[in-house]
């Protein structure tokens, strides 16, 4: 082989090389033996010429195989770049936005630290994110405004600074706030570029290598780029938080109003419900009770002069002074006021009249109560001491007018007047209770019975020992048990209790109240001390003991569906009764003196039962039965006019 074609062959060997991406041993190999052989034939005048060219070609393919390798490298760059782009376009938090760009450039740029600097309204900047940090001077340390490296001067826009070497480079202040992160960390390479979005500045971007690395313009032409796609990243995920902080005000503002419409319906309810109960004739210890279980807390009721009402849990004891300055000051405002302990003291106000003070003291599980329902049972509590104010002075004039109708000893004069009151008040049904608290001080009885006269709409008045209640109703013996058992309950003492009723008028009044003492006393005659019951329950025996002696009424409740039968289908059950009787309940001894078949008189007696109940013939319903027949067959006598038609043989 010729040296020409010897040279031929190495320069085809070279393009060889570079078509298979030869490493730079293989081409130093190939101009190694080109040399040995140059130097074998060192009397060939061409062989150095060809020497010089197959080092040009070496030394070209070297360039070529760099070309590919940026080309190359670039391309990797620029699929990073796309898929951070990719990934900031998600929507996320800041605090994650900026991660994920530290994260991002420091693997695009191999760097052992990567960073975020975002500036603040004062210039200075606060290193938010990091990432490769192994110092704890990174995440959040303060930098001032002259600090932050900058290749731009000042009234300049920003551009990237790069230092190979940051402690040997003379262009850098080393004692700045900077230089302690990057002792901190042994940085010595720093890049960084500014993050700029619609033409604001928002802070820097920087990577570092803890070893001396001379930075390319690809990489910072890289860097550049993901600094503008994390800039408008940054942007993006704060106008995201303004957002979705904004939202959470919503949110928030949404659950007050709703809180506050539900306090407020709730407080209308409440105050509703409140109301009736001042209606119904709660008291106030009720009242406060019903408010501490609602509230959760302590409540007491304080007059206008400052006097303790009622209390209810246990209130702490304020301070004199300031209790009385911070119940001036709620009393100016109409609002509540708090005291030192944490109690609130809430006006008692009635047409601008100040009636008192209501405390509230808040328990330790209790949360804060709604401020409407507080307003709401304070409002109650004052129309209630205006309602007891206004009652005790109406109620004393109500006691005095049944004391009067009990009595009926007053002069001339004032029994027209009363007349007059009576006429106004007693329009309505009423029933006279008078009941007997045996070996109960009269203290206490009449302390009972004004409360609940008060709470019933009634009135109340002590007739020596004896309490005289005068109650709306139409039910005698119902209410006289009612009263009986509530006294006893309220004494703890044995109580019996006569009624009668119901009566309209003053006159029907003082008539009922004598027949409530009769039958009072016929129940302790009777040895029935403890129990209750109106005149008519006693059946023969009011008669007896009634002023009136109301005969016609006795016969009608006794006897009056047997007489409304046989007036309306002209029987005989009232006859065929008192032949029973007269034949000592047998059947066939009262068919015989009635002179009828003794079937007929079983199936009178069916209808007997039918209309008078099962019980009829009871000892007790019996005797009144006989008493009544007796009754009827003597006005029968003494009446011209036959009160039954007398027919025969009807059933």
């Amino acid at each position: 082989m010729t040296g020409e074609d010897s040279h031929t062959d190495d320069a085809l060997r070279v393009l060889e090389l570079l078509a298979g991406e030869a490493p730079v041993r293989a081409y130093d190999q190939l101009l190694t033996r080109a040399r040995a052989r140059a130097g074998a034939g060192a009397q060939d005048a061409g062989a150095a010429p060809d020497l010089e060219r197959l080092e040009r070609a070496r030394a070209l393919a070297l360039e070529v195989n760099a070309l590919f390798d940026r080309r190359s490298r670039r391309e990797a760059e620029l699929a990073a770049l796309v898929d951070a782009a990719r990934d900031l376009t998600r929507p996320g938090s800041l605090d994650a936005t900026l991660r994920l760009i530290t994260r991002r450039a420091r693997l695009m740029t191999t760097m052992d630290l990567a960073a975020a600097v975002l500036l603040d309204e004062d210039g200075s900047a606060t290193l938010t994110t990091a990432d490769g940090a192994v110092s704890a001077l990174t995440v959040g340390y303060r930098i001032p405004a002259g600090d932050l490296p900058a290749a731009a001067g000042p009234g300049e826009p920003p551009a990237p600074f790069w230092t190979a070497d940051h402690l040997a480079d003379e262009r850098t202040t080393h004692a700045t706030a900077l230089d302690e992160v990057l002792h901190a960390e042994s940085l010595q390479a720093v890049l960084g570029v500014p993050l700029c979005a619609e033409g604001r500045h928002v802070g820097y971007l920087y990577a570092a290598s803890r070893g001396i690395h001379h930075f390319t313009p690809d990489e910072i032409a890289l860097m550049r780029s993901l600094a503008d796609l994390a800039a408008t990243a940054i942007q993006t995920a704060r106008l995201l938080e303004g957002v979705h902080s904004a939202n959470a005000e919503l949110r928030s503002a949404g659950l007050r109003i709703r809180a506050s419409l539900s306090d407020a319906l709730r407080a209308g309810s409440v105050q509703d419900e409140l109301v009736q109960l001042v209606l119904d004739g709660i008291g106030l210890d009720a009242l406060l009770a019903r408010a501490a279980a609602e509230l959760g807390g302590s409540l007491a009721v304080r007059g206008a002069a400052g006097e303790r009402l009622a209390e209810r849990g246990r209130m702490p004891r304020p301070d004199p002074e300031e209790l009385e300055r911070v119940r001036l000051n709620a009393a100016a405002t109409s609002v509540a006021c708090p005291l030192s302990d944490g109690t609130w003291v809430v006006p008692l106000s009635v047409r601008s009249e100040d009636v008192g003070c209501l405390l509230f003291h808040p328990g330790p599980d209790a949360g804060t109560p709604g401020e409407r329902i507080l307003l709401s049972y304070a409002r109650t509590v004052a129309l209630l001491l205006v309602v007891q104010r206004s009652s005790a002075v109406e109620g004393r004039l109500h006691d005095d007018l049944l004391a009067d109708l009990t009595t009926w000893e007053v002069p001339p004069e004032r029994l027209v007047e009363r007349a007059r009151v009576s006429a106004a008040v007693l329009q309505r049904p009423y029933v006279v209770v008078v009941a007997d608290a045996h070996g109960t001080a009269g203290g206490l009885a009449e302390s009972w019975a004004a409360a609940y006269a008060r709470r019933h709409r009634g009135m109340k008045t002590l007739q020596g020992e004896r309490l005289v209640l005068l109650l709306p109703g139409e039910d005698a013996a119902g209410t006289a048990e009612r009263v009986r058992a509530d006294l006893a309950a309220a004494t703890g003492v044995q109580v019996t209790a006569g009624a009668c009723g119901p009566a309209r008028g003053g006159e029907a009044v003082h008539r009922s109240y004598r027949q409530a003492v009769r039958c009072l006393e016929a129940l302790t005659a009777l040895g029935a001390t403890g129990r209750s019951a109106a005149d008519r329950d006693l059946g023969f025996l009011g008669v007896l003991l009634s002023d009136d002696h109301d005969v016609p009424g006795f016969v009608e409740r006794t006897l009056g569906p047997l007489l409304e039968h046989d007036a309306e289908r002209f029987g005989n059950l009232v006859e065929t009764l008192q032949g029973w009787f007269s034949a000592a309940g047998s059947p066939t001894r009262a068919a015989e003196i009635l002179y009828v078949h003794p079937n007929t008189v079983s199936r009178r007696l069916e209808r007997i039962t039918q209309l008078l109940g099962r019980d009829w013939q009871h000892p007790d319903q019996a005797l009144e039965l006989q008493l009544a027949l007796r009754l009827h067959r003597a006005r029968a006598a003494l009446d011209p006019v036959p009160a039954v038609p007398p027919t025969a043989g009807s059933t």
